[in-house]
Formats: C-alpha cells, sequence, structure tokens
C-alpha cells in the first residue's frame, strides 16, 4: 500500500509524523491516517514527498523498484515530468481495476438462448428457434442450466403481470399437484401456452386460467388429447424498458 510506503520513508528518514506532516504541508492526523490505509494520499502530497526526498514515484505508487531516485534523476527531472509519470502510473492502475472488474463481471454471467415463444392466449406451436440471447447472472440459476426453458411470451392474455414480448424462464418441473395453483407452462398436442394451472383431479381435468379476466379459461381433458405436458413453472420475468 502507498501508505505503507510512506511510512517507510519516514522511517528512514528518522522522521516523527508531525515533522513529516509539516514537510508535506499537511496535519499529523493525515500522515496517521494515511500510514495505516484509512484515507489515500493525494496527488499533490505525493508530489511534494517525491520532489522534496528525491522519493522513486514509480516505488511509491507500485512498490516496484527502488526507494530514491538516482541523484541525477532527482536533478533533473522537470515538475511536469514527475507529475505526467504519476498521472500515467495512476492511469495504469485505474485501467487494471477496470479491467479486472470486467473479467470478474463476465465470469459471473451466463447466455441463455431464448428458444421460442409461449402463448399468452391461445395455445401456440412450440419452436425450437434460438429468437435472442438472455444475458443473466449465475448466482440467479438454481440448480443446472438444462433445468431451464427461456421463452418469449407472445399475446396479452396474463398482462398487466405478464406483457407481451417479455422473456421468461421457466424451471422444469412435471409435479402437477405441486405446481398447481402456480403460473405454468403447458404444452398441448405440441403446442405451449402460459396460464394459472389449476389440477382437478376429481374431474380429471386441468384448468388453465388467465390473469387477464377478458381471456376465458382452458379446460383441458387430458383423455382428449395426444400430448398433454406440463415443461414447468414460471421462474422469472424479464422486461425491457422502453
Amino acid at each position: 500500500m502507498t501508505g505503507e510506503r510512506m511510512k517507510a520513508v519516514r522511517k528512514t528518514l528518522m522522521l516523527s509524523q508531525q515533522q513529516f506532516a509539516e514537510t508535506l504541508k499537511i496535519n499529523a492526523s493525515a500522515v496517521s491516517q494515511m500510514e495505516t490505509g484509512k484515507i489515500k494520499p493525494s496527488l499533490d502530497t505525493l508530489f511534494v514527498l517525491t520532489k522534496t526526498y528525491g522519493i522513486d514515484l514509480h516505488w511509491l505508487i507500485t512498490g516496484q523498484g527502488s526507494m530514491y531516485e538516482s541523484a541525477k534523476a532527482a536533478k533533473v527531472a522537470p515538475a511536469t515530468d514527475r507529475l505526467d509519470e504519476l498521472q500515467t502510473i495512476l492511469s495504469n492502475q485505474l485501467n487494471e481495476i477496470i479491467s479486472t472488474k470486467d473479467d470478474l463481471r463476465k465470469n459471473d454471467v451466463i447466455d441463455i438462448p431464448v428458444t421460442g415463444e409461449i402463448a399468452a392466449g391461445l395455445p401456440v406451436e412450440a419452436l425450437n428457434t434460438e429468437l435472442d440471447v438472455l444475458t443473466v447472472r449465475k448466482n440467479m440459476i438454481n440448480g443446472k442450466l438444462e433445468e431451464y426453458v427461456c421463452l418469449k411470451v407472445n399475446g396479452h392474455s396474463m398482462e398487466p403481470e405478464i406483457r407481451h414480448n417479455d422473456v421468461i424462464l421457466i424451471r422444469q418441473n412435471q409435479d402437477w399437484d405441486q405446481l398447481s395453483g402456480k403460473i405454468c407452462a403447458v404444452r398441448i398436442d405440441g403446442s405451449i401456452t402460459l396460464k394459472k394451472m389449476t389440477l382437478d383431479a376429481s374431474k380429471k381435468m386441468i384448468v388453465l386460467v388467465a390473469l387477464n379476466e377478458e381471456y376465458q379459461p382452458i379446460i383441458v381433458r387430458p383423455d382428449e388429447h395426444q400430448d398433454v405436458n406440463l415443461i414447468g413453472y414460471l421462474f422469472f420475468l424479464f422486461r425491457k424498458l422502453s
């Protein structure tokens, strides 16, 4: 840390914090806080320190190299050059921090393909075509990525909660009893729809209810269809703000 190297300079010069502060034109408490890392020294403070004691600026900022500049360099280096050097070093460090944060962000996200549309109205034919890519944080995904299906909403039957063109993440689950009462993706004869699913076991039928009161419930009797499957439940909704 820069503060630790400032302390090393002061100790090498055998100065008290008060004496050091007077030279740097700051108060002794500021020196103490800089040395312990509670605050960072300003550019002006670093410039005064390097100019006054011939301290190597690169070493002071990075810890690399030697504490002192050569006697020749200390005498001939113009103040503007030293300030430019300081600004260059700080700029490089800032770029490294930004680059590191960007790498962490890239490692923290995952791309999920939007593989088709799901009807918010009458069931539509299921697609297996990548329409778009949804980027989400990895910590949003519980379990394996293969357990999820990402679809684009087509229709208005689930408004206002779920709107046309919203992108939804469905977590696959085929337990009808467990998901009864939840918003689910259901496939009927090859077409899929998004509705609030209620299982009526006594009547051997499935009731698919729209959130939009203008749409009538869909009654599904499995024995009347070749294919009735529960894909899963609504796990997350993504909406682009216009």
